[in-house]
């Protein structure tokens, strides 16, 4: 099930929104709710970073779950998405590689990234919204985007929204069932072979300096593990590294 918004602030915080008052009065949406927008007006990235999208041209959306997972387990939820979603991209570019944790990438530009955002009960997650912006139809960029792409820049066909949207949403309902700790293994596997820079000797800046150095896995908690120039291994959270592109 999906909803069609012209113009939203922001996805993630309609839905989040929507989410929390269905709790309140003792209901829920239903899983695999999302809604998509032709237009943002505080689009928004990891952390602090915006996210840009011209009128009507690419996929916004967030998508509401209920998954189970225990809190420790989040990183599942990260693993299913990104490699649910490398997947749906992949039949209309299969070079796309997981740029860690949750963008994707095309060589060295940026084509999709997401937001997720979990609402946590005691030790487990109540419900999940996950966000996630592909760049689409977009021809022109802001100067201030340091690498991006788009399908039509890479593919050279213009693609209608809709169709991709319900693509999309038929990607993650035939995986939905790998969304579970059994199939963290699974999701592990898959997740680092399409990891970009896996084992390959590139540049970071770690603590203000930067360095070359080897990213050779994930551990449990999602970190980025590296081989440093001294051979140690050395794992990373998010904004504590940044990739040198």
């Amino acid at each position: 099930m999906n909803q069609h918004l012209i113009e939203t602030e922001s996805t993630n915080a309609w839905l989040m929104s929507l989410a929390k008052e269905k709790r309140g009065a003792g209901t829920s949406l239903p899983d695999l709710y999302a809604v998509y927008t032709d237009f943002q007006t505080a689009g928004r990235g990891a952390g602090s970073n915006k996210w840009h999208s011209s009128r009507g041209l690419n996929i916004l959306t967030s998508i509401y779950f209920e998954t189970g997972l225990a809190a420790a387990d989040q990183f599942v939820f990260n693993l299913w998405f990104a490699t649910s979603t490398r997947r749906f991209l992949a039949k209309y570019v299969p070079e796309v590689l997981i740029k860690w944790p949750n963008d994707m990438y095309i060589h060295d530009r940026k084509l999709a990234g997401d937001l997720t955002e979990h609402s946590v009960s005691g030790n487990r997650l109540d419900f999940t919204v996950a966000g996630i912006g592909i760049d689409v139809n977009e021809e022109v960029f802001p100067d201030w985007i340091p690498n991006p792409t788009s399908l039509f820049l890479e593919s050279g066909h213009r693609y209608d929204i809709g169709t991709l949207m319900d693509e999309y949403l038929a990607v993650l309902r035939e995986r939905r069932q790998l969304l579970n700790p059994e199939h963290s293994a699974e999701l592990r596997e898959e997740y680092l072979s399409y990891l970009y820079r896996l084992n390959e000797l590139q540049s970071y800046n770690i603590k203000g300096q930067r360095i070359t150095a080897i990213i050779r896995n994930i551990d449990h908690f999602g970190r980025l593990v590296l081989e440093l120039p001294d051979g140690r291994q050395e794992a990373y959270g998010f904004k504590e590294i940044g990739y040198v592109i």
